[in-house]
């Protein structure tokens, strides 16, 4: 076994057996990528579906004001990817950039739809990995209508400690839907 952290990942959500998982980890391609280097540009089409094996990337849209809004931060262990691009082969209207040197393993549409048809244990754990991306849409926007800035930063530092050190404030700022000056604001109310 060549990945174990993605292998972990599978076996978080389904019983997998070894065997696929070697035949699906033979297939996948391995790129990686330098710090602050653009996986996929918002008018390209996503022709992999990626897996974080090591890394921090960044999923966000610029305004017609060059404004960045942070959709999603994932790291290692995790997706991260443009499934609207990949299934329906039409342009990305994201943005995903690295914050940190990252390898990531990618699965084109071919190993998709051959280990879900050979492997329907695959097909379950995407199933799985949807719905869960469903429901944390709908907590964050649930949050970002429900909670205060300070809960929300609060929040994410709970789940992400290492957050705050990696990625640069004004994303952080975007991802939790406030300006940095109040991020800062929060920040240094928290540290009194």
């Amino acid at each position: 076994m060549e990945y174990p952290t993605l292998y972990q990942s599978f076996k978080r959500h389904i019983n997998l057996p070894l065997e696929p998982y070697l035949e699906l980890e033979s297939r996948l391609v391995r790129k990686t990528l330098d710090k602050k280097e653009f996986l996929i540009k918002e008018g390209q089409i996503i022709r992999y579906l990626p897996f974080i094996n090591k890394g921090l990337m960044v999923n966000y849209r610029l305004d017609e004001n060059g404004e960045n809004h942070v959709l999603q931060i994932r790291w290692t262990g995790l997706w991260l990817g443009d499934l609207y691009s990949f299934f329906s082969g039409k342009p990305t209207k994201f943005n995903i950039l690295t914050y940190q040197p990252t390898e990531l393993l990618m699965m084109n549409h071919e190993t998709f739809d051959f280990i879900t048809k050979e492997h329907p244990v695959f097909e379950r754990y995407f199933r799985i990995g949807i719905q869960d991306a469903y429901i944390e849409t709908l907590n964050q926007i649930f949050n970002l209508h429900s909670l205060s800035a300070e809960e929300r930063y609060l929040e994410l530092i709970k789940n992400v400690p290492s957050l705050l050190n990696d990625i640069p404030h004004y994303l952080i700022a975007s991802y939790l839907n406030i300006k940095p000056q109040s991020l800062s604001r929060i920040r240094k109310n928290l540290q009194n």
